[in-house]
């Protein structure tokens, strides 16, 4: 059963709507928020859903080579990302949208999106 589970996992991620589960594929999700209590599954600016889960266990649910918690609040998708600066440091998304890095993450998301680059 456990397999099974693992196989949806890995193509998208569960959320309820009302009176029904849906799977919201990976491609589409640009970055997941959290703020205030809540965690928020963005497309762009776009709402795609408020969750009441942890970043933490979200960040476990995600795919480690799409996906990197550049802060305490931001998960990303690195598919997305149009421009990084080192400098500032923060993440670019289409629309002007832009996203911080920490300072301590910095060096580990710089290792991340080199890896990206290698094998794409």
């Amino acid at each position: 059963m456990q397999t099974s589970n693992n196989a949806y996992q890995k193509k998208g991620l569960w959320v309820r709507d009302k009176k029904k589960i849906r799977l919201v594929p990976f491609e589409t999700i640009t970055h997941i928020h959290h703020c205030n209590g809540l965690s928020e599954v963005r497309m762009g600016r776009d709402l795609l859903k408020k969750l009441r889960m942890p970043l933490c266990n979200l960040e476990k649910m995600m795919p480690e080579n799409r996906f990197f918690r550049t802060h305490r609040n931001y998960i990303i998708n690195k598919s997305f990302i149009e421009e990084y600066s080192a400098e500032e440091p923060q993440v670019s998304f289409a629309g002007g949208q832009k996203i911080p890095v920490s300072r301590r993450k910095k060096k580990q998301f710089e290792v991340f999106l080199n890896a990206s680059c290698s094998t794409t």
